[in-house]
């Protein structure tokens, strides 16, 4: 997909809405839906510092053909990022020198095996000190795949202390390049990168539900079209072109229709069309830019930004269109929702002096609490497990890719390839995978020894 046109709108009040200029474009859209009735709200795993399980992590066992041994190092690096990450872990490393554990509540025993072109890796879960078993987990598949089974093998140990999987496994879309900007996807923790498309202007990532198809905003010879490909790779199909503007797609929740924007019919306004494409139904009607849908996790609300007031701010409806409302007061300027999978927050982006902080507030609009702030700082999605925003910035010095925990307590890059990193997106958790063999081993009893620092499902 290759294209030397332009967009074929201005922006009508700030560069981090709909520009002409694409740079200024790609800060607008994200994905969002706040939500007031109850069946709105999962409450799930609560965040902060104070209340994290306390781990030792033992360094893998190897054992089996050369190799194993430099798989096992790997491995260790892998494990203890991706249980630091999750956010419910305060993990200290057996073999590193210098980290004294401190009020240890349990120890992960894993191992892993190498036979010919198969990695099995497994782990232990138990409590501290006494080492009763909490629960044990194993997986094997392709030794190319080390990374991923890895993740899975974190995941679970997640699940085992706390009812809840993690996110290791889980992937981003973005898009890069400072003329052309390609959509890819990395892991998580920003490795294995693949490139979905090439050349033209890509911009705005949505995941589908069950995280099989990506769709985006693309800009191509009858301007800004609605195209959605494989996550894996493969070709992309048009769900929407001509027209004017078409951009920043958000599939459903049940993956059956994909809210967006649009200028087909003069002004910029968010329509519904099918998954697969189709006649698009119109959803709000206002003298105003209405931008960045998003969808409440309960599929019943959406969120968007809009102009309607006078300056860019996000409001609240109905998945039909009706019962408009304002989200946030007292902000000047707020753009780019998400909603928080667990239905109770609503993450966006607040202009600040010359650039951009993001905000986290309740779903009925009160407390507002700003999590990132230094730059300018765009484009937050919620990871699936509530627990961490994936957001742009140019803090270090280039537009890149940062993950912050959502008490905003600890911000960390995120290396992805390609300059000018922006408008990224967290896929939903895979479906679990066939390669998994044994089974948990739960001991709930034991888990009860956890209970000051296990966290609530």
């Amino acid at each position: 997909m290759r294209s030397n046109s332009r967009a074929s709108r201005a922006p009508r009040l700030a560069a981090a809405w709909i520009a002409a200029a694409l740079a200024a474009f790609v800060a607008a859209w994200a994905r969002t839906a706040p939500a007031q009735a109850p069946d709105d709200v999962h409450i799930g795993i609560k965040t902060g510092r104070t209340r994290q399980i306390r781990l030792i992590q033992q360094s893998f066992a190897a054992d089996g053909d050369a190799a194993a041994r430099a798989q096992g190092v790997t491995a260790d690096g892998v494990l203890y990022d991706d249980l630091d990450h999750s956010d419910v872990c305060a993990v200290t490393r057996s073999w590193v020198k210098g980290e004294t554990p401190f009020d240890v509540q349990a120890v992960v025993e894993p191992r892993l095996s190498v036979r010919g072109s198969t990695l099995q890796v497994s782990a232990e879960i138990k409590d501290f000190p006494a080492k009763q078993l909490i629960g044990k987990s194993e997986f094997k598949g392709p030794l190319s795949s080390a990374r991923t089974l890895v993740h899975r093998l974190a995941d679970d140990i997640v699940y085992q202390l706390t009812g809840e999987r993690g996110i290791a496994e889980t992937r981003i879309a973005f898009v890069a390049g400072s003329r052309d900007k390609s959509l890819y996807v990395v892991d998580a923790d920003g490795f294995n990168p693949r490139q979905l498309t090439k050349g033209g202007l890509a911009l705005s990532p949505s995941w589908a539900p069950d995280g099989r198809q990506v769709a985006f905003s693309w800009m191509g010879t009858r301007g800004w079209s609605l195209y959605r490909v494989p996550s894996s790779g493969g070709k992309a199909e048009v769900l929407r072109s001509g027209g004017g503007l078409n951009i920043a797609p958000s599939f459903s929740p049940d993956g059956s229709q994909v809210a967006f924007c649009s200028s087909f019919e003069g002004n910029s306004e968010i329509y519904l069309i099918g998954s697969g494409g189709g006649s698009p139904r119109r959803l709000t009607k206002a003298n105003a830019i209405d931008n960045s849908p998003t969808w409440a996790p309960n599929g019943q609300r959406i969120a968007f930004t809009s102009d309607r007031g006078g300056s860019p701010q996000v409001y609240v409806m109905d998945a039909d269109g009706g019962n408009v409302r304002r989200l946030v007061y007292g902000l000047s300027y707020t753009d780019s929702p998400d909603w928080s999978p667990k239905g109770d927050r609503i993450a966006f982006v607040c202009r600040s002096g010359g650039g951009f902080d993001i905000y986290v507030v309740d779903v009925n609009g009160q407390d507002p609490r700003q999590v990132v702030t230094g730059g300018s700082n765009l484009s937050p999605k919620w990871a699936p497990d509530g627990r961490h925003l994936v957001f742009s910035s140019d803090r270090g010095g280039r537009k890149s890719l940062y993950v912050v925990d959502a008490d905003g307590t600890r911000t960390r890059p995120l290396n992805v390839p390609g300059p000018e990193a922006k408008t990224p997106a967290w896929s939903p958790r895979p479906t679990p995978a066939a390669t998994a063999v044994g089974s948990r081993v739960p001991a709930s009893a034991d888990r009860e020894l956890l209970a000051e620092g296990r966290l609530q499902p």
